[in-house]
């Protein structure tokens, strides 16, 4: 297997990327494309997100937990070299465990892995991890990106199984030669997020008045078309066996919803809960729901994610690959307008924060 991909792709090759129907993965695959790259996207059956696959891409309809659907995507034309950019993941924000995201996340990821080694044709892979697979560092310290990662260090399932699946891919580098970079995404944000994500439905809900008061804490967001930069770049320079964090600057919740304000031109929201007191109100919420059999509008989790050191550092990816992040505002202003467009919300009119406090939504969590 070639260790750098530094040169410019030619035209026998095609790129594989898992996860392609979701947020990140369908932007990668529009930036390839309008790039002029062969794209095979990989997606769930009868994913009704499929719809938001370019469609300039082969769709390959799989699973990752069956190695008979990933043996039709692995296969190529002869003379035809690939370059694997795994995205798919399941993302939960309930910190239980939960054998599904582990089947899907660390055994699907050892799928790809040993399909990547079964064909030799397969010039690279990319492995889209987290950066809630890095153990927390205290407040003031920046987090860096490290070379051994250990689930019992984390305290929710998906982060566990995104370090566990990291690890696979390491330890893969290292001992059966397999050429791969992993990149560390944090919280993610942008237009064209179909889903309708955590940071979007926040946006909305802070637009629309429908969350009177947010938390006193902190998170880290990047557009999600330069986290697809980011990653397609990883494909082209990222070294083998080393991680890179596509993070962006910590952001308080107040400063968000202050510039989504502005963007959107409507009121400001005033009251924001300390973080003592978003706890004690999450765990009510969460006690409440259990004996409802509902799920709850916040968690003692999601204020986690709020209170916890979310300072990132980025440096490595802009040295080595040239990441590079845009303003908050600037992403603002065209999810915004991508949100209007869409017709989620509505254009031009203030409005005035009037929803029950239980309508608060579960917050941005990490990719």
């Amino acid at each position: 297997m070639m260790n750098m991909m530094n040169e410019k792709n030619t035209a026998n090759t095609k790129y594989l990327v898992t996860g392609a129907a979701g947020f990140l993965g369908g932007t990668i695959c529009r930036q390839l494309i309008e790039r002029g790259d062969s794209v095979r996207a990989f997606v769930l059956p009868n994913d009704p997100a499929m719809q938001f696959v370019p469609q300039a891409a082969e769709i390959c309809e799989g699973d990752l937990t069956d190695m008979e659907s990933l043996d039709r995507f692995f296969a190529v034309e002869e003379g035809v070299k690939t370059i694997v950019i795994h995205c798919a993941s399941v993302v939960t924000v309930n910190p239980d465990f939960n054998q599904t995201v582990m089947n899907v996340n660390v055994g699907g990821t050892q799928n790809i892995i040993d399909q990547c080694l079964m064909h030799p044709e397969c010039q690279k892979l990319v492995y889209v991890s987290s950066t809630g697979a890095i153990p927390e560092k205290p407040k003031g310290q920046p987090i860096r990106e490290i070379d051994h990662f250990d689930d019992s260090l984390l305290r929710d399932c998906y982060s566990q199984s995104k370090a566990l699946a990291t690890q696979a891919v390491l330890d893969a580098v290292r001992m059966r030669g397999l050429n791969a970079c992993v990149v560390h995404p944090s919280g993610i944000m942008g237009p064209e997020d179909y889903a309708v994500g955590e940071t979007t439905s926040t946006m909305i809900k802070i637009i629309n008045g429908e969350m009177p008061a947010g938390i006193d804490g902190s998170f880290n967001l990047c557009d999600v078309r330069d986290l697809a930069d980011g990653t397609i770049r990883a494909a082209e320079y990222g070294r083998s066996g080393e991680c890179y964090i596509l993070g962006n600057k910590e952001v308080t919740f107040k400063d968000f919803a202050r510039m989504v304000a502005k963007e959107a031109g409507v009121k400001p929201m005033r009251a924001f809960l300390p973080i003592w007191a978003a706890n004690i109100m999450g765990g009510m919420m969460e006690r409440q729901a259990k004996r409802k059999g509902a799920k709850p509008m916040m968690t003692t989790f999601s204020v986690y994610n709020l209170a916890r050191n979310n300072v990132f550092d980025s440096t490595k990816a802009m040295r080595e690959l040239g990441y590079r992040t845009r303003s908050y505002q600037e992403t603002m202003r065209d999810e915004i307008a991508w949100l209007i467009a869409e017709g989620k919300i509505k254009g031009g009119a203030q409005r005035n924060a009037s929803a029950d406090v239980e309508n608060m939504a579960a917050l941005p969590a990490q990719a």
